[in-house]
């Protein structure tokens, strides 16, 4: 797993390009353009945990255990690309939050989240 506090970053993720640009593009949305959303990302500590393609997720989620807990919350997920997908839990005031950036299939934890929003959230898309 990999922590992003820079949209710079995601760059260098080691995912398909395909999931890499649907995540630039949806980290964009809320803000227009790339300094607004940077900007915004310092000024409120926004990160990004990303959970790369050869995380053993078993391990990953052992180490860091509230993590899951702390998106069952979340403000969105949604579809990127390839089977991955991107969830959202605002955590201040002013709006900035944490994203979790998973893939479905691969454990029962990060599945109970897609479930979880299915039922209970408004902007799910499969």
């Amino acid at each position: 797993m990999k922590i992003l506090t820079s949209l710079e970053q995601i760059k260098h993720l080691n995912h398909p390009e395909t999931v890499k640009g649907a995540l630039m593009a949806e980290c964009l949305t809320p803000f227009g353009s790339f300094d607004a959303a940077e900007h915004f990302w310092h000024d409120y500590q926004t990160q990004l945990f990303a959970f790369m393609p050869e995380d053993n997720i078993e391990l990953v989620l052992e180490n860091v255990t509230d993590l899951t807990d702390s998106f069952e919350c979340s403000e969105f997920i949604t579809h990127l690309a390839d089977n991955w997908y991107l969830a959202l839990v605002i955590t201040t005031q002013a709006g900035g939050g944490n994203y979790l950036l998973f893939q479905g299939g691969v454990h029962n934890a990060l599945d109970k989240l897609l479930e979880s929003y299915k039922n209970n959230g408004e902007h799910y898309e499969p």
